[in-house]
């Protein structure tokens, strides 16, 4: 801060000093808020993060356990889309559902631009066994009008079962349990826990379909990494470690590194990362596809999932140099 008002007091006597072809007023402050942006950025010692929790939430797990910034998670959509629209942005980062953070920055409604996709779809069909697809079966879904329903509706427009959608995942999961309906469209972690619990009771459950491979290539991009594009530059470095790091971890998980999973979600605790326990994430963590992947490498794939909520321009939205 001393050089910074060394450099003011410098300034304001220069200006004083010199002719009017060498130096304005308005030279001045741009040289100013330049030193004040370059203090902030050489000063920051951690990224501001915010996640929804669930499996966007998991894929910051490297980055909570190693302290170095400051990440907050927060039940359900409304408080991510109050972030991603504040004029005046609050966080460097926002984990956010791909749809919800492209529409609102391609149609100047949002700061924030799509700097990487961080989770390629967790959903699945369980069901005793495939058949459960067929004609005069019973298929409980959710999320109709969401993400899970209009990707399922895409993915398996040629399904034979009857399917009906009801208000979440719990009640798609009762369905099942209670043997009310044959297979159930659910997300992970609640795949994995339901057929812990079918098997309690004595039901034989498993996945039966994998959504991610029905819709294609990788899977669909459903959780993204937003950037505040005002302060991208500055921080450009911290945003490429934070990458990194994330998908170093991911790379590193298997079924033989699961209880790392377990011990990493346990040191913080489960309720932070809005799942029913660490042990049900570390037996589900692979089926969550986080995979960190740059928007300049998967552009193509933003774009085809976009176009069922009919966001086509999507240029401006993404960091993709």
């Amino acid at each position: 801060m001393k050089k910074l008002f060394m450099m003011l007091a410098v300034l304001t006597l220069f200006i004083g000093c010199a002719p009017a072809n060498q130096a304005s007023e308005n030279e001045a402050e741009q040289l100013v808020e330049e030193e004040i942006n370059g203090q902030e950025a050489v000063e920051a010692e951690g990224l501001k993060i915010i996640s929804p929790q669930g499996a966007p939430a998991l894929t910051l797990i490297p980055i909570v356990n190693d302290g170095k910034n400051e990440v907050v998670t927060v039940e359900g959509a409304d408080a991510i889309t109050a972030e991603l629209s504040k004029p005046t942005p609050e966080y460097d980062v926002i984990i956010a559902p791909t749809n919800l953070g492209v529409k609102l920055a391609s149609t100047g409604n949002s700061s924030y631009k799509l700097l990487a996709v961080v989770d390629w779809g967790n959903l699945y069909i369980v069901g005793s066994d495939e058949t459960a697809l067929d004609e005069g079966h019973e298929l409980a879904a959710f999320g109709e009008n969401a993400v899970p329903g209009l990707v399922f509706n895409k993915a398996y427009s040629d399904v034979k079962a009857n399917v009906t959608f009801y208000n979440d995942v719990s009640d798609a999961r009762e369905m099942l349990l209670s043997q009310n309906a044959d297979a159930a469209l659910l997300a992970e972690p609640a795949a994995t826990a339901t057929i812990a619990a079918a098997k309690k009771n004595g039901m034989e459950l498993k996945v039966i379909s994998n959504v991610q491979e029905k819709w294609g290539d990788e899977g669909f991009p459903m959780a993204a990494l937003f950037v505040n594009s005002k302060t991208y530059e500055a921080n450009k470095s911290m945003y490429e470690d934070l990458l990194t790091k994330m998908d170093e971890y991911a790379d590193a998980v298997s079924e033989d590194t699961a209880a790392q999973v377990v011990s990493d979600i346990e040191s913080k605790g489960a309720e932070f990362y809005g799942v029913p326990n660490a042990e049900i994430i570390g037996k589900s963590y692979q089926r969550i596809n986080i995979d960190i992947t740059k928007a300049s490498e998967c552009k193509d794939q933003i774009a085809q999932f976009l176009e069922i909520f009919n966001v086509t321009d999507i240029d401006d939205a993404l960091i993709t140099e």
